[in-house]
């Protein structure tokens, strides 16, 4: 008994353009595609590492416009040094004054400036002078600088920070050069 013929009978010719063919796919597959995903991803990592450098200067905007600002107000580096020298006596009712508008030009509130006369025995070249003021600290730290250029004074002995509730209190003790 002759045995049926079960295998297809595929023409040698059809079956090279089958494999030319799948050859061509492949080819087009790795040469093309597989390489454009790639690049793909890498363009949506770049993406969304834009989006959120583009999201965080919208975020930090407002801080880099103030710093900009503050660089512009930036006040003066140098201290002023004045050449030291003495008030005279007759005009020790005056320190009041120029300790309040010291005050004043550094946006503080001088509460009291009262020399100590009792200090003033015999030949006494240093009179204290106890002052009170209130504002914020950034306004004391110009406080302190008005008061490096006035010649009279000699230093500040003490200073004593209160908080209270509306702002908070600073009372300092100078030594002012009489003479």
């Amino acid at each position: 008994m002759d045995k049926p013929n079960l295998g297809i009978n595929i023409p040698r010719q059809s079956i090279l353009y089958i494999g030319m063919c799948l050859i061509g796919i492949a080819i087009f597959l790795l040469g093309g595609i597989l390489p454009a995903s790639r690049t793909l991803a890498e363009l949506d990592a770049r993406t969304a590492t834009a989006r959120y450098r583009l999201e965080e200067q919208k975020t930090l905007a407002p801080f880099h416009q103030t710093l900009k600002e503050g660089e512009e107000r930036k006040e003066s580096d140098v201290l002023p040094m004045p050449e030291r020298g003495r008030i005279p006596q007759a005009k020790i009712d005056t320190i009041p004054l120029n300790l309040g508008n010291a005050a004043k030009t550094s946006g503080m509130s001088l509460v009291s400036a009262v020399p100590n006369l009792k200090a003033m025995t015999g030949d006494a070249t240093l009179l204290p002078v106890n002052v009170v003021l209130r504002e914020n600290f950034a306004d004391f730290r110009k406080f302190l600088i008005a008061l490096g250029g006035i010649p009279y004074v000699e230093h500040v002995e003490e200073i004593t920070i209160q908080s209270k509730t509306d702002a908070r209190e600073y009372r300092l003790t100078l030594w002012v050069a009489v003479g």
